[in-house]
């Protein structure tokens, strides 16, 4: 798992809902279990944290930051 900065474009995300979010970890697609891991991230984070994944396979755990543009 690595942690990245706040990405500021999440977009296409019911959750999300136009706002910016925060990139608060990202699990490799390299591991087979990495849907069930960012879910259970999320989880344990609470307040509006949820999955993302991208074209790659990655899951990354957001969180919507900011009122919607």
């Amino acid at each position: 798992m690595t942690t990245a900065p706040p990405r500021q474009n999440v977009t296409a995300c019911r959750q999300c809902a136009g706002r910016p979010a925060a990139l608060l970890q990202t699990v490799s697609a390299s591991r087979h279990d990495n849907a069930r891991i960012a879910d259970h991230l999320a989880a344990g984070l609470g307040d509006g944290a949820h999955t993302h994944a991208d074209r790659d396979g990655d899951m990354h755990v957001v969180r919507p930051i900011g009122t919607p543009s």
